[in-house]
């Protein structure tokens, strides 16, 4: 697929484009990076001895022993930020390689500051609402102060599923609503400001990705999203924003 088709699909009528992947062999590896940086937090925050028990359950059956916790506060986003060491690992890796073919070399955003490129993991309980959040368009945290975008570029932003039910949980979306603008407004949770829809989601033809574990979707920052809940298992996904010079974009 060339950068005009990319182009088409993200600027286009749908917003999105599916399809890229991850090896199997590469997402046993996330997966391991991922669980690595999930029992750190866990032990960190805990014990050992409590990391432990849920090291033996896994991280796609976190639920199980979520009581444990007060997952509240546990799990804020920079606590799901992997350590530079896996993202330089994940960047050579063959989907990003596909990124770099069709983009041309691309920064990740670092808008929380950590100091390097954030790839970061998500968590999302079965039947558990709390756990996502409302539709949105990932532009909207732009503008509400959350990062800068370097001059010249054009953001586009990455979410790939680890652990998921496919069609039943992840990542949910209204295909073509880049194409207008949404009324929405900040609201301060947790010491930052983030951004609610001011529309009803009965009012918006939702799809979900129909995702297998290790497949990305790639799409415009200004598509309407939020995450899907599942019935089983803990669904885990990880996700980026890339930072695409202006010229590789508009090709």
């Amino acid at each position: 697929m060339k950068i005009p088709d990319i182009k088409i699909a993200l600027e286009g009528e749908t917003g999105y484009l599916t399809g890229l992947h991850f090896t199997q062999e590469e997402l046993t590896k996330i997966r391991s990076l991922v669980t690595s940086s999930w029992l750190l937090n866990i032990s960190n925050k805990t014990s050992p001895q409590i990391a432990e028990q849920f090291e033996a359950a896994g991280i796609n059956r976190y639920h199980d022993l979520a009581h444990l916790l007060d997952h509240g506060s546990m799990w804020p986003k920079v606590s799901r930020i992997l350590n530079p060491d896996a993202v330089a690992e994940i960047r050579g890796m063959s989907l990003m390689r596909t990124l770099e073919d069709e983009f041309g070399h691309f920064e990740i955003s670092d808008e929380d500051n950590v100091g390097y490129e954030e790839i970061y993991w998500r968590l999302v309980r079965p039947n558990s609402p709390t756990d996502v959040g409302p539709f949105h368009a990932d532009a909207w945290f732009w503008d509400l102060g959350h990062g800068i975008t370097p001059p010249g570029c054009k953001r586009v932003k990455v979410w790939i599923a680890i652990y998921c039910d496919p069609g039943k949980d992840g990542f949910k979306f209204v295909p073509g609503s880049h194409k207008q603008e949404w009324p929405y407004h900040g609201e301060l949770k947790n010491g930052i400001t983030k951004p609610k829809i001011d529309v009803s989601d009965d009012e918006l033809d939702v799809v979900i990705f129909n995702s297998q574990p290790g497949e990305a979707i790639i799409f415009n920052d200004g598509l309407l999203h939020s995450g899907a809940l599942g019935r089983g298992e803990t669904r885990v996904s990880m996700e980026f924003t890339m930072f695409v010079k202006n010229e590789n974009y508009y090709t």
